[in-house]
């Protein structure tokens, strides 16, 4: 398994239109990508990382789905959406 975490801060709180069209694009996304099994946007409960307020969290089957994944249109909206809010963001990749 590949897997891809996306954690996100963001100028303002994201309103419920902002997590609407998150959820909305990594469900798309899973229509979309073969080898994609899971993607979900989660809230952070940490209070260790107060500026890292939600994670975009998905499970690939391999490498290889999730290099597709990143060059879909999809995942171009999703991106250009998140980069026009966001104040840091910071990936971790890694296969378990």
């Amino acid at each position: 398994m590949f897997h891809h975490v996306v954690l996100m801060g963001f100028k303002r709180p994201l309103t419920e239109s902002d997590q609407a069209f998150i959820v909305r694009h990594c469900e798309l996304l899973m229509t979309v990508v073969p080898g994609l099994i899971e993607m979900r946007l989660v809230a952070n409960a940490s209070k260790r990382s107060p500026e890292l307020t939600h994670a975009i969290v998905a499970t690939f089957a391999d490498a290889q789905a999730h290099d597709f994944y990143q060059t879909t249109p999809e995942h171009e909206a999703l991106s250009r959406f998140v980069g026009d809010i966001k104040t840091q963001l910071v990936v971790l990749d890694y296969v378990a």
